[in-house]
């Protein structure tokens, strides 16, 4: 009699086999070099004097700056006033530290925007590119306002920066920060928008890249990201917990984006089918139950 062949079927919740295309490269390379620029910024931004006694209870000075609707607001991250300084009892020496921190606020959020403006064709390009490795043809529709959505997200980041630089060249003022903080508003609502797609995207993808499970995980990461930071327009002290999400997804797909191009470095354990194994170790027990009980005669 014929024994019936064991098939291994894949099931829609297990992990797929790695794929290795350019557009997985890509986007893994857009990855890795958006998060080496991030962690360089957020270093060198440790530098900013003072107490980060900002507005609206934000603790970031670059977002304390991109969200300040008034010349007061501005002048409170570029100008700080630090309260150590107000011990010391020599009001020249008192003068000079409160010169030198304001020379420090201004280089550091100099610097910080200089590297924003390479920041952001990154950050919006990953998006763009991640989002696009799910979509395939059913999902054209959603690519095409995902684009739309990026390259908005690029044009309100660099009119931001526009105007940053000018209130960092020629001082604050209340035009100046309205010119920033608009379209500042407006970014944040255009990215939630692009985080969001992505998010349906990812639950409506058929792709095989990820498994089912991963890709519905990563779809409600998204969405979290993009409501925090849509609410954050109004509250902003939520807009760095939803870029703290953000950093985590980016986190993730470096690893799972990079993994097949390094798998072959860390090969897996190897499950090998066994036909009749049942029997075969009912065999072995009673085998060994004879010998036992021919070892207690003996």
């Amino acid at each position: 009699m014929n024994q019936p062949v064991h098939v291994q079927r894949r099931s829609r919740c297990e992990s797929p086999e790695p794929i290795r295309n350019p557009a997985r490269f890509r986007t893994a390379i857009l990855a890795i070099l958006m998060s080496s620029l991030s962690l360089w910024m957020y270093s060198d931004l440790q530098r900013y004097p003072c107490e980060h006694a900002f507005s609206h209870q934000i603790d970031s000075p670059v977002l304390a700056l991109e969200l300040a609707s008034s010349r007061a607001e501005v002048e409170r991250v570029l100008a700080p006033r630090c309260a150590a300084y107000q011990a010391i009892s020599d009001p020249k020496r008192r003068g000079e530290s409160y010169e030198n921190a304001r020379q420090t606020a201004h280089d550091v959020l100099l610097r910080n925007t200089i590297a924003d403006c390479f920041f952001i064709p990154l950050y919006t390009s990953f998006i763009w590119s991640f989002g696009s490795l799910f979509a395939g043809n059913a999902n054209s529709l959603l690519r095409r306002v995902l684009t739309l959505a990026t390259i908005l997200t690029a044009a309100a980041d660099y009119t931001e920066n526009i105007g940053i630089f000018r209130s960092l060249r020629s001082g604050p003022s209340d035009l100046l920060a309205q010119w920033t903080c608009w379209p500042s508003r407006f970014k944040w609502i255009v990215l939630a928008l692009a985080l969001s797609l992505t998010a349906v995207i990812l639950l409506r993808s058929q792709e095989t890249l990820y498994s089912l499970a991963t890709r519905r995980l990563l779809a409600l990461a998204y969405l979290a990201a993009g409501t925090l930071l849509v609410i954050g327009v109004w509250l902003p002290v939520l807009i760095g917990l939803g870029l703290s999400v953000f950093g985590v997804i980016v986190a993730v797909q470096i690893v799972a984006l990079v993994g097949p191009y390094v798998a072959d470095c860390f090969p897996p354990d190897k499950v090998i089918y066994e036909e009749n194994f049942c029997e075969d170790r009912e065999k072995s027990r009673k085998g060994l139950a004879v010998h036992e009980d021919a070892s207690q005669g003996t």
